[in-house]
């Protein structure tokens, strides 16, 4: 995908976390409440075989953000915070002179996670923990974490986990807020100005309560009692849950998250910046909403939380369907390549990788009894319709789980394997995690401590 521009065009790069493709019109015509994304995607190139590299928030941007593989860049379960020397996506265009932004509500995309590197404005919605100085005092305060053994690991968790649930609020999405500042910092973009701009919405993440997504959009999918739907991992192990009213309510997340996005691109078009913009909708990773006993995204690696949507506008990018096998992390290099600041092509790769930890973050959220199902190390390749999995329980058993599609046969089983072996391991030094109150508290808000 060699660049044809002659001039460096504007990002605005959009993340619908945990959105599922499957729950968008452009992938599935049963669906009738993704207007804006449709007509977003009929003028686009949409693509509809992209596999991410990890089905969490962290990993998976860690991946878009460096180009690299979880187990390469290391910013996992083990290691709760991006650290490395590569320069990230954000750089390459600060480098080239543009003012970049980051606009999110997501804790994951904040200074002590080490992803923001190379934005200069970012907006986490976190008051007074957002201050630079605030968060470099916390810095001093990182522990050993992960260093001690897990046993004891367990129990520190399960401790904070207590003092969280009594402590916690449920504002954590900030949907409105975030739409609002991605819509003002459009509007104060000069026109002569080069800008790079992502934003996450938090919108279709769990919980669904709150006013995200606002009740009428509950009533329009008939929801009539969001307390039965749990608000995290966490709750779902604590009691039986209807499936269908937590596939609504997860609809109208959905629903409400068109209509997010129908106004940034609305603010972006008045704002006469289409013709020198490239604007691409992604999602990091979708959700699993009580299949195969599976809630939310922490655990699995099935197709609805690692299939993900990628569509791509710009004046100068042809209106196509790209149906070949890519991978998320293409588009550290994909969209320098479009915006005219990067040279040369975007290879086809071969094989699409992946990989998840042991979820240290969230042991405490399974019951002991269920551990074996949950409690695992999991990699993943796809190739050309075929896709297997290799499973690593905590008493070091391996099992390979293979799933064939598009007329692939057995033939392909002794080659993934052969992949999933040579993909390296995790590193298992640790890295520091950072002690800030206001941030573990978002997180505690999304389940993941």
């Amino acid at each position: 995908m060699a660049t044809e521009n002659t001039e460096h065009k504007n990002v605005i790069f959009i993340v619908l976390d945990t959105l599922r493709k499957d729950k968008l019109s452009v992938y599935d015509d049963e669906v009738d409440f993704t207007d804006n994304i449709q007509q977003f995607a009929e003028n686009s190139k949409v693509y509809t075989n992209v596999t991410a590299q990890a089905p969490w928030t962290l990993p998976s941007h860690a991946s878009i953000f460096t180009g690299q593989y979880p187990w390469d860049h290391e910013a996992t379960h083990k290691n709760t915070r991006l650290d490395t020397e590569k320069d990230l996506l954000a750089e390459k265009f600060q480098s080239e002179g543009y003012d970049t932004y980051a606009i999110t509500p997501n804790t994951w995309i904040s200074r002590p996670m080490g992803t923001t590197k190379g934005f200069e404005h970012t907006e986490n919605f976190l008051g007074l923990a957002s201050h630079g100085l605030v968060q470099d005092a916390f810095g001093l305060l990182k522990t050993k974490f992960e260093s001690i053994d897990r046993q004891t690991r367990r129990k520190i968790a399960g401790f904070l986990d207590g003092v969280f649930d009594k402590i916690g609020s449920s504002d954590i999405c900030k949907s409105r807020e975030t739409v609002d500042e991605v819509k003002n910092t459009i509007k104060d973009i000069d026109e002569n100005e080069k800008f790079f701009l992502f934003t996450n919405l938090m919108s279709a993440h769990e919980p669904y309560e709150a006013g995200e997504p606002p009740k009428k959009y509950l009533r329009r999918h008939g929801v009539k009692d969001i307390s039965s739907v749990p608000d995290s991992e966490k709750e779902y192990f604590r009691g039986e849950h209807d499936k269908n009213d937590m596939m609504r309510a997860y609809d109208a997340s959905v629903d409400y998250t068109d209509d997010l996005v129908g106004e940034i691109l609305e603010c972006a078009e008045e704002s006469d910046l289409l013709d020198d913009t490239i604007i691409v909708l992604a999602s990091d990773h979708g959700q699993a909403v009580g299949q195969d006993g599976f809630y939310g995204h922490q655990f699995t690696v099935m197709d609805s939380v690692v299939d993900v949507p990628l569509i791509i506008q710009g004046s100068e990018i042809d209106d196509e369907t790209m149906s070949s096998e890519l991978e998320l992390k293409s588009l550290y290099n994909i969209l320098p390549n479009l915006a005219g600041i990067q040279e040369g092509s975007v290879e086809d790769e071969g094989k699409v990788k992946g990989g998840y930890e042991r979820p240290e973050l969230f042991i405490n959220e399974i019951p002991e009894e269920k551990r074996s199902k949950y409690d695992n190390k999991l990699r993943y390749v796809k190739d050309n319709g075929a896709k297997m999995v290799k499973k690593v329980g905590e008493d070091d058993q391996t099992q390979f789980e293979v799933k064939y599609n598009n007329g692939s046969n057995d033939l392909k089983r002794s080659e993934l394997r052969d992949a999933l072996n040579q993909i390296s391991e995790a590193s298992s030094e640790p890295s520091e995690e950072v002690d800030d109150e206001e941030v573990k508290q978002r997180l505690e808000d999304l389940g993941y401590m």
